[in-house]
């Protein structure tokens, strides 16, 4: 998939320079990654905070979307949602300018959504809880 990455680098990657597989403190991320993931907090995260997170850059295919999409989109079909004129203009933007960010958690899912209507890959970091930190331990 690395080779799928780097022949996509300049034109669906535009404001980050993360490493395939690498993890990430929430410190080290770009402010409009942080704002996307801060908003999570409360909402959806509740027992810990966003430093209590490591980051995983990683590509998710197409194939992989799918179950992404429907965790996101719920009874709502997704094929429904592509036919959105919003998801058609959120495509073609995608293929004429490229993404700027990867998603984070539930964040980003129109655009997940829009690189599954165009079948390439959709940059995302993954959440995990840090080491040694568990929920079932409260």
């Amino acid at each position: 998939m690395e080779k799928d990455f780097e022949s996509l680098r300049n034109k669906f990657v535009n404001k980050f320079d993360f490493e395939l597989g690498k993890s990430y403190e929430y410190n080290e991320l770009p402010q409009k990654v942080k704002n996307d993931i801060d908003v999570q907090f409360g909402d959806y995260y509740t027992e810990y905070g966003p430093e209590d997170y490591d980051y995983i850059f990683k590509l998710l295919t197409p194939e992989d979307l799918s179950e992404y999409l429907e965790s996101m989109f719920g009874e709502y079909d997704i094929t429904d949602a592509m036919d959105e004129p919003y998801m058609k203009r959120l495509a073609k933007s995608i293929v004429t300018k490229g993404i700027d960010y990867p998603g984070v958690g539930y964040e980003g899912n129109h655009r997940a959504l829009a690189c599954y209507m165009l079948n390439i890959p959709y940059p995302y970091l993954e959440m995990k809880l840090k080491d040694g930190l568990n929920v079932d331990d409260e």
